[in-house]
């Protein structure tokens, strides 16, 4: 017993840490040591994700401000495309300024409900109005107007009847044109509805 009391209370806690040293190497140094590739693979992998979310993330911004514009690009198509109650008049007086027409007479009708409730895509319903117009002109310039509305406008018309005085023919400015159409527009002051039918309309 006096003998290990003589032993150094240091030797104990050495050989102490090095047989917890030796259990720690046993079971979990060597386990690190074999999984190890598959552990620096799934290192890397990660790593990769991470970088591809702060990419994603940096560019929230910049995403967020292309989709407003390009949203704002889209709204201002869909006033340039197609042609409304409100923005009727302003096609037809654009079309006759061009080719110095001037309207003797110009009649906006009353809006009209589709008889068949038919809506667009974005549940709007389709409505109609009839349009009166009357100028001094001919055949050529009736026509012209006719081909305008039928092929070449941004609204979808569809004409009524069409009377020249004068006759096919006649070069004369002093004829009388008188036109009867109908426009079909979406009324998007309307509320939307949920869609039963895809609007089909002649123009």
């Amino acid at each position: 017993m006096e003998q290990l009391k003589k032993v150094p209370k240091f030797l104990f806690v050495l050989v102490g840490t090095i047989v917890v040293a030796i259990v720690f190497w046993i079971f979990i140094g060597m386990s690190l040591i074999n999984n190890a590739p598959t552990m620096i693979n799934e290192h890397n992998e990660n790593v990769k994700k991470i970088a591809e979310y702060d990419t994603a993330l940096s560019q929230q911004d910049k995403i967020e401000a292309e989709i407003k514009k390009n949203q704002a690009e889209y709204e201002k198509k869909q006033k340039e495309l197609f042609v409304d109650l409100s923005t009727c008049t302003k096609e037809i007086e654009q079309y006759c300024s061009d080719r110095n027409i001037l309207l003797k007479t110009y009649n906006l009708g009353e809006p009209q409900e589709d008889k068949l409730n038919r809506t667009s895509n974005g549940g709007y319903p389709v409505k109609s109005v009839s349009i009166t117009l009357n100028y001094s002109g001919n055949y050529e310039t009736a026509l012209s107007m006719l081909k305008f509305f039928e092929q070449k406008s941004k609204g979808c018309y569809y004409v009524n009847s069409c009377s020249v005085s004068g006759g096919e023919g006649s070069k004369s400015d002093d004829g009388d044109v008188s036109m009867s159409i109908t426009l079909y527009y979406f009324d998007t002051t309307a509320s939307a509805t949920q869609p039963t039918q895809a609007a089909t309309t002649a123009g």
